[in-house]
């Protein structure tokens, strides 16, 4: 991974704007400096101490990068029903490259027959960007990685099946730090305690309605003619409506609602005919007056990939769900997620103008 960064590469790995990049690089926020030819190149050790700066709520990203032997690529993409974006490469050089780009929360190595991927995971051990990461080495049982700043990879043996050795990495995320969690009647992602640190950075939270939600909830209710649509965001004891049409109530407990399965699935949802499913017969949603039957919603993604909630559409008979409809409840769901990418970037950028002014700062968590 490249030492150098560009102003393109220093705003992805931040996760603003090219032009926030370039203000704060003009500012002198960012140290940098002007090539022969008038470009300015970012040092990747001051990216580095800002994000460690910054690393609190909302520096934890909810990406998943595999390289993977070839006969394991498809088995490993069953990580992403657990609340990882996941990206499953098999070339050490193109995973290299995906990594310094996306900064995962998690990273799993395949080694082979030779040294190139062990040389790679202990390059990842000292890399500071990736600090918070948990990197996983799966090797013939023994084989040893060192790192000058002392930070292992997880050791896992290559010769037990992928699916254990996935349950092994999930085991191993409980022991971080994580919300209390007893008696649930739904399932969680394995990065729950993020995400929810993510809905409450979103600002969306209890927030005034918006027009640009609400239009898309009016156009879901159109597109698929369903008496009822949402935008969810999941606390953890509720479900929050920041849009609705169709329904009254401002929020429902948690274990209400059916987004909880969108979330664990990490992906859009559908569920036929909830009375004939086990899972949700003592749900009183599926009772008088409100007598729900169908459902289907598609996640909500902040900009470092956690999902928020759900735009989700409800119907009080039992419907089919076709492929059309899947593109369609997905695009609505990438629209709202595009909004909130946009608007908390130019919090970003009012607050370097503020800064830069030097006048007062002030919380634009909420607009």
């Amino acid at each position: 991974m490249d030492e150098i960064l560009t102003t393109a590469q220093t705003a992805k790995l931040l996760g603003v704007s090219v032009r926030t990049a370039q203000l704060w690089v003009e500012s002198g926020e960012i140290p940098s400096w002007k090539t022969p030819g008038g470009h300015r190149r970012i040092p990747r050790a001051a990216i580095a101490e800002m994000l460690a700066s910054r690393r609190s709520d909302t520096n934890v990203r909810a990406v998943a990068v595999v390289l993977a032997r070839p006969e394991n690529a498809n088995a490993w993409r069953s990580l992403s029903g657990h609340g990882y974006m996941v990206k499953v490469l098999e070339d050490p050089l193109a995973a290299a490259v995906v990594i310094g780009e996306s900064l995962p929360d998690l990273i799993v190595i395949e080694n082979d027959e030779g040294d190139e991927r062990v040389r790679l995971a202990k390059k990842l051990c000292e890399d500071p960007l990736l600090s918070s990461a948990l990197t996983v080495l799966r090797t013939k049982v023994g084989a040893e990685v060192s790192s000058a700043n002392k930070r292992q990879p997880l050791a896992l043996s290559i010769d037990q099946p992928v699916d254990l050795a996935i349950a092994a990495i999930l085991e191993h995320l409980k022991h971080r730090p994580s919300v209390a969690v007893t008696n649930l009647t739904y399932p969680l992602p394995a990065n729950e305690d993020d995400r929810l640190k993510a809905v409450k950075a979103s600002g969306l939270l209890y927030s005034p309605r918006e027009a640009a939600f609400d239009a898309l909830i009016d156009m879901a209710i159109r597109i698929f003619h369903a008496p009822i649509a949402m935008f969810t965001l999941l606390t953890s004891t509720e479900q929050w409506f920041k849009a609705r049409a169709g329904y009254d109530g401002e929020l429902t407990p948690r274990e209400w609602s059916f987004c909880n399965y969108t979330l664990a699935a990490n992906e859009l949802t559908v569920l036929n005919d909830l009375p004939s499913d086990p899972r949700f017969k003592d749900n009183p949603t599926l009772g008088a007056p409100h007598c729900f039957r169908f459902y289907a919603g598609a996640p909500v993604r902040d900009e470092n990939g956690f999902a928020l909630g759900s735009i989700c559409i409800i119907d009080r008979v039992t419907r089919e769900f076709g492929p059309d409809d899947r593109t369609a409840l997905t695009a609505l769901a990438d629209a709202a997620a595009q909004t909130i990418k946009s608007r908390s970037q130019e919090r970003q950028l009012r607050h370097l103008q503020i800064k830069a002014s030097g006048g007062w700062d002030v919380d634009f968590a909420r607009r």
